[in-house]
């Protein structure tokens, strides 16, 4: 699949297969294409990538992260078999680089998942009641002194494959 075939057909999944696991050598190159991201100020021990395809565990985010953001239980994850969480280190260059590291990040393993041919969705939120609990991110292997800032979800899509869009220009733009 070519670079903007990918992006054409790359859309937000939330109905994953949870029976239907990702191959280990299909994560590792879209862990190798988010290590390929651009990151601001070079720093790359500044961040951290956490592979998680443990259902139990997964579901056990579930409960501890509904806890945190005071709502209901439900699947954050969507049933995806395989989730990699961004964490970035609490001392950063500049206020708030890791969002930005983190999205580049994130935004590569998408594209290398949709060229896999798996569904995926960027997670922020449900990641921040993940990042309150320092419990749960010490059983995720996460390291002391990092914290959750975003993640992707990847999987098969119950839905099949996304039909790839017309690239256009849909946000306001101008040019000088």
């Amino acid at each position: 699949m070519q670079t903007l075939e990918a992006i054409a057909k790359r859309k937000s999944t939330r109905n994953f297969d949870p029976d239907k696991a990702v191959p280990k050598e299909v994560i590792d190159t879209i862990v190798k294409a988010g290590c390929q991201a651009p990151i601001g100020g070079g720093k790359r021990d500044s961040l951290h990538l956490t592979v998680c395809t443990n259902r139990e565990l997964l579901d056990e985010i579930n409960q501890s992260t509904a806890a945190a953001m005071k709502m209901p239980v439900r699947d954050f994850f969507y049933g995806a078999p395989a989730v990699i969480i961004v964490s970035a280190s609490e001392e950063q260059m500049a206020p708030g680089i890791e969002y930005a590291n983190s999205a580049c990040i994130i935004e590569n393993m998408l594209i290398a998942a949709t060229d896999a041919g798996l569904g995926n969705i960027y997670l922020w939120g449900s990641v921040q009641g993940l990042a309150r609990n320092k419990e749960m991110c010490a059983k995720m292997g996460i390291p002391e002194g990092f914290k959750p800032v975003s993640a992707a979800a990847i999987g098969y899509s119950q839905s099949g494959e996304a039909e790839a869009r017309d690239l256009t220009v849909s946000l306001s733009t101008n040019y000088v």
